[in-house]
C-alpha cells in the first residue's frame, strides 16, 4: 500500500504532465490501485513476459510485482518521457523503453504472456489501434492476453477490428469505486 504523501505527489505528477501534454498523458488522474489489481487478477510467474502499455507512474507495474511477476520479465512501454525515466529508475531491471506502443514489434521480444495496456483507446484512431493490437499479437505467445480497461459502456476496440485480428473481448470486471468508474477487457485470439 502506498502512503497518502506518495499517492499526493503521484496525482500531482500525472496531473501536471496531463496539463503539459494532454494528447499523450490522456488521463487527468492515475488508475487507481484498485483497478490495477482487477487487470492483473489471474496473472502470476507462470505467465512470462508481461508488456505494459503507458506505465505512467507505475500502478499496473506495482501490482504485477505484487502478482510475482519478476521484475526483468517486466517490458514498460512510456510515451511521456518523465514517467518513462521515472520507470527506469524504480525498475532497473525492467525493459524500460520511451517511445509509442507502436514501437513493440520492433523490440523482437519472445514468451510474452500477456499485453497490459493503460492507453486511452476511446480517444484514438482506429488505425492507431489496430496497429497496437497487430503488434501486441505478433508478439504474444498462445494463449496470451490484452487486457484493457475503458470508462466507456462498452468494449472501447470496434467489432470491426477485433474481426479483422480474429480477436474477441470479455468484460472480465467492472470497477465502480474507480475515477470514473472503470470497466476491464481481457482480448484474445478467437479460439478455432
Amino acid at each position: 500500500m502506498l502512503s497518502k504523501a506518495v499517492k499526493l505527489r503521484e496525482t500531482s505528477s500525472f496531473m501536471l504532465e496531463w496539463v503539459k501534454a494532454p494528447l499523450v498523458t490522456a488521463s487527468v488522474l492515475p488508475s487507481s490501485e484498485r483497478l490495477a489489481r482487477k487487470m492483473v487478477k489471474g496473472l502470476n510467474a507462470d505467465v512470462g513476459k508481461v508488456v505494459v502499455l503507458g506505465p505512467g507512474t507505475g500502478v499496473f507495474t506495482r501490482q504485477l510485482l505484487a502478482c510475482g511477476i519478476p521484475e526483468d520479465n517486466l517490458v514498460l512501454i512510456e510515451l511521456n518521457r518523465k514517467f518513462a525515466k521515472n520507470m527506469q529508475v524504480a525498475y532497473p531491471k525492467a525493459l524500460v523503453v520511451n517511445g509509442a506502443a507502436e514501437s513493440l514489434t520492433r523490440l523482437h521480444l519472445k514468451d510474452v504472456g500477456a499485453v497490459v495496456s493503460g492507453l486511452p483507446f476511446l480517444s484514438m484512431k482506429d488505425q492507431q489501434i489496430d496497429e497496437i493490437l497487430r503488434g501486441a499479437f505478433q508478439v504474444l505467445k498462445h494463449g496470451g492476453v490484452f487486457i484493457q480497461f475503458t470508462y466507456g459502456h462498452r468494449c472501447p476496440v470496434k467489432a470491426h477490428i477485433l474481426k479483422h485480428h480474429g480477436l474477441v473481448a470479455e468484460r472480465s470486471s467492472f470497477v465502480l469505486n474507480n475515477f470514473p468508474p472503470a470497466s476491464v477487457y481481457h482480448i484474445k485470439k478467437h479460439p478455432h
